[in-house]
């Protein structure tokens, strides 16, 4: 195994470790990983990078299942919202590579992290994620339509749609902080699989994948999977809310970091 190999696989699984308390899947890490490391064509590691999403809530949100933070109910109300979001997402994704380029994928989720971001940093601005307590009631208009939009951006960008999740969760689901992330790690459980099925069939890539990652294809989400779970475990026992939030909050900052570089670097 040559020394790029176990570098992808060592951050690939330390990806899964960190994001496995905050609700969200890995995806604005998994997708720069396998695009610009292993050099894989975007449309690839876009399915890649939703199997590793995929295994990070499956363990995540396990461990916050078992801890009580997470709404199974609320989540499969959410997945009538979100799967047809995912959907609809993987048709325009498809096209928006297929007729402009890439770079209009990336422009979309600079745009959703900014907005992540913003949120984020309102809310810690107020001093609503100190406490993690709830913010609020549900508000059943906006929630819905944020998971939805949450499940577009699953399909569109493989990302999983975590970072929309747990902001909508927190802002218009009236959860805490941690049971928001568990309940945004049951949706993304429940609507992965439906980008992944869809991305398989509108780009044929299931093949080129496998091909790509050969043996590694299933060694690594299973040990995903299993990280993960241990990750979210301790976190929920031992990390105090603060920290989690302002972990969450650098990882974002970061993603748009990357992403603004690599848009102008497109265009200039």
């Amino acid at each position: 195994m040559d020394p790029d190999t176990i570098l992808v696989i060592f951050l690939i699984l330390m990806t899964g470790l960190i994001f496995s308390p905050l609700g969200l899947g890995g995806g604005v890490i998994f997708m720069p990983i396998l695009h610009y490391l292993l050099g894989w064509e975007i449309k690839i590691a876009i399915l890649g990078s939703l199997i590793l999403v995929w295994s990070v809530a499956m363990g995540s949100q396990a461990a916050h299942n078992r801890q009580g933070f997470g709404d199974l109910d609320v989540a499969k109300k959410g997945s009538l919202f979100a799967i047809p979001g995912a959907i609809i997402g993987t048709i325009i994704g498809f096209l928006l590579i297929e007729i402009i380029s890439d770079i209009a994928i990336k422009i979309m989720a600079l745009s959703i992290v900014t907005w992540i971001f913003y949120k984020a940093i309102i809310r810690m601005l107020n001093r609503e994620d100190i406490t993690g307590q709830a913010i609020g009631e549900m508000n059943e208009k906006y929630w819905s339509i944020g998971i939805f939009f949450g499940g577009m951006s699953s399909g569109l960008l493989g990302i999983g749609g975590g970072g929309i999740f747990v902001t909508t969760n927190r802002n218009y689901g009236g959860f805490d902080t941690k049971s928001s992330s568990g309940t945004s790690f049951m949706l993304a459980a429940m609507v992965v699989p439906t980008a992944i099925i869809s991305h398989i069939i509108i780009d044929g890539t299931a093949s080129e994948i496998y091909t790509q990652a050969t043996i590694y294809a299933l060694a690594i989400p299973f040990l995903v999977t299993i990280l993960s779970f241990s990750g979210a475990k301790y976190a929920i026992n031992y990390l105090p809310v603060k920290f989690i939030t302002s972990l969450f909050i650098m990882i974002i900052s970061l993603s748009m970091i990357k992403y603004t570089q690599e848009i102008i670097s497109i265009l200039i």
